[in-house]
């Protein structure tokens, strides 16, 4: 197999690698690692999702990447080819190809909306409206009123800038330039946040484990949940993007400091939010309420707060708009070569369908998110798994796998995938069927 179908590729292995790395971070990180954090024990729970990506996260990430390196296509194309080097039928591994494509899109809509509140609460912490707000939470509520669609539109055209140059010269250095400004901004916050009054009591709390959540299976299955959506393992991102990786890169390197670096960007978060939230006796389980109405009234109260609400805001859009790149590229990647579109066209299309759809379910369009969420999102991992893992001939997956790489690709790569991997997504999307977490 060859990478003949897509032209475009990374330019470099750091490209990819930023590039994987702006697709993982996200509000996975941001705001539901720490809000997990705090509802699971602390350091308990940042013990049990370090095991969960070191292991499983590291396993589906390179599982996807290299289905994507080896057949040079994004899900619909590359499961299809999977079937066929098994002798099936690829009309069967196209159609479990769509069902990621479909989910990925849902999510977009939802994520699109998100965005563009991040969007507004940069702009309004730097002209000092979201800053002097009485009331954060009227002020969030306004934000999110009907007036959100001309930032869902100012959002998407600017993603539709950035990708229709391509790979290399759009989605690559966007995130050559984003992604490292985003480490620097949240550590400048980290260092802030340190000298804040009893900032000492939320470090506490990160690090000193609870023991008795250790044990505790809804710990392990959140654990095991957060690095799945951390690392955007559901058949889509990482395929899409292994399709752009060139033959010569190192996946096991690549992917190693993928994970490496997802995971420090959601403890940095956590360095920042709950160091913060004991410091002013904020309620670290507000859920969706954490980042728009307790994190700006913290910054309100502290000493800079508007330059710490404007570097916050700004770190947290780079990370989000570089998510929802990576999310629009899966249905970009699926127009270009399923359907034979020029690359311009082909955002055009996806651009403005996500907009107009975003802006006709603004409001309604949480609930079906959180359906794909808890139930697809596994379901699309699941389907991933047996792909890669099962269908795919072991020795192709090898050889794709030592190929850039200098050492013997290790056998346990297989069998972890197949029994452990597969088995725990079928853990975790029975226990979201059943609502045991």
């Amino acid at each position: 197999m060859s990478n003949s179908v897509t032209k475009d590729q990374f330019s470099s292995r750091w490209g990819f690698i930023l590039a994987a790395v702006g697709a993982a971070i996200g509000m996975g990180n941001i705001w539901l690692f720490p809000y997990r954090v705090g509802e699971l024990g602390g350091a308990t729970f940042i013990i049990h999702y370090i095991i969960c990506v070191a292991v499983l996260g590291f396993i589906g990430v390179l599982g996807e990447i290299t289905i994507g390196r080896l057949t040079g296509a994004g899900p619909v194309n590359a499961f299809k080819k999977a079937l066929e080097m098994r002798g099936g039928s690829g009309r069967i591994g196209e159609v479990f190809g769509w069902i990621p494509i479909f989910v990925i899109f849902v999510i977009s809509l939802g994520y699109s909306v998100v965005v563009s509140w991040i969007l507004r609460f940069f702009v309004g912490s730097i002209t000092g409206s979201a800053f002097i707000a009485c009331n954060t939470a009227q002020h969030f509520t306004a934000i999110t009123g009907s007036c959100a669609w001309q930032w869902i539109i100012i959002t998407l055209f600017v993603i539709g800038i950035s990708m229709i140059r391509g790979v290399e010269k759009g989605i690559e250095k966007a995130n050559k330039f984003m992604i490292p400004i985003f480490f620097v901004l949240f550590l400048i916050l980290v260092m802030r946040v340190a000298f804040l009054p009893k900032a000492i009591d939320g470090y506490k709390f990160l690090f000193m484990p609870k023991w008795d959540f250790f044990f505790n299976a809804r710990t392990w299955i959140l654990a095991l949940g957060q690095s799945f959506y951390s690392l955007s393992i559901f058949g889509s991102i990482s395929v899409v993007y292994g399709s752009y990786t060139k033959k010569s890169e190192d996946l096991i390197f690549s992917v190693k400091n993928i994970v490496i670096f997802d995971t420090v960007a959601s403890i940095m978060a956590s360095l920042v939010i709950i160091p913060a939230v004991f410091s002013f006796g904020k309620d670290l389980n507000s859920e969706s309420a954490l980042m728009f109405i307790t994190i700006p009234d913290i910054f309100k109260a502290m000493p800079l707060g508007q330059i710490c609400m404007v570097i916050f805001f700004l770190a947290v859009f780079f990370a989000a708009i570089t998510s929802l790149i990576s999310i629009l590229e899966v249905v970009v990647e699926v127009l270009q070569n399923k359907f034979k579109i020029h690359r311009s066209l082909s955002v055009a299309i996806t651009v403005s369908t996500v907009a107009i759809c975003s802006i006709l379910s603004n409001g309604y369009i949480d609930k079906l998110t959180d359906i794909l969420q808890i139930h697809f999102v596994p379901f699309c991992a699941l389907i991933s798994g047996i792909f890669i893992f099962w269908i795919l001939p072991s020795k192709l997956f090898t050889k794709e796998i030592q190929s850039g790489h200098t050492k013997t690709v290790s056998k346990w790569i297989i069998p972890m995938g197949r029994y452990v991997f597969c088995g725990l997504v079928i853990v975790i999307y029975i226990s979201n069927i059943l609502c045991v977490v």
